[in-house]
């Protein structure tokens, strides 16, 4: 994916930058698919920002645990999002045999889960012909 944010789009701001704050949940500084490249260490609790080096007035928040600041607030949001996907489950569970999930499924009646075992089988079968 292109990054949503680096150097040369900060640069090309110029003065009509009125970014002062990036919070990065992601906090994916080691990857070279890092969608903001800016900055290169996670903060903490004790340090929550870090200003970007060679860049005015900008700062980055990287708690790599960030929902533990709401923990009441995040899980309430990660269970209504999930709700969901679960509630689907008994429609899917009483079908028979190891291909249960092949059959097409309609959205809202098994069909995450049917997605979910394709995917599932199709890295697994990438990790066995890779010798797992």
């Amino acid at each position: 994916i292109p990054p949503f944010i680096n150097r040369d789009l900060l640069a090309a701001a110029g003065s009509q930058r009125r970014l002062g704050m990036i919070v990065d949940v992601s906090c994916d500084t080691t990857n070279p698919n890092n969608p903001i490249p800016v900055y290169s260490v996670n903060t903490t609790f004790e340090k929550p920002t870090v200003r970007v080096d060679g860049v005015d007035n900008l700062e980055v928040i990287s708690i790599d645990h960030l929902p533990t600041l709401l923990p009441r607030e995040s899980s309430e949001a990660f269970s209504h999002d999930l709700l969901p996907s679960l509630l689907q489950l008994p429609l899917i569970q009483g079908d028979d045999g190891p291909d249960a999930l092949a059959h097409d499924h309609a959205e809202g009646e098994g069909a995450v889960w049917a997605r979910a075992e394709k995917l599932f089988r199709h890295h697994l079968a990438e990790a066995e012909k890779n010798g797992a």
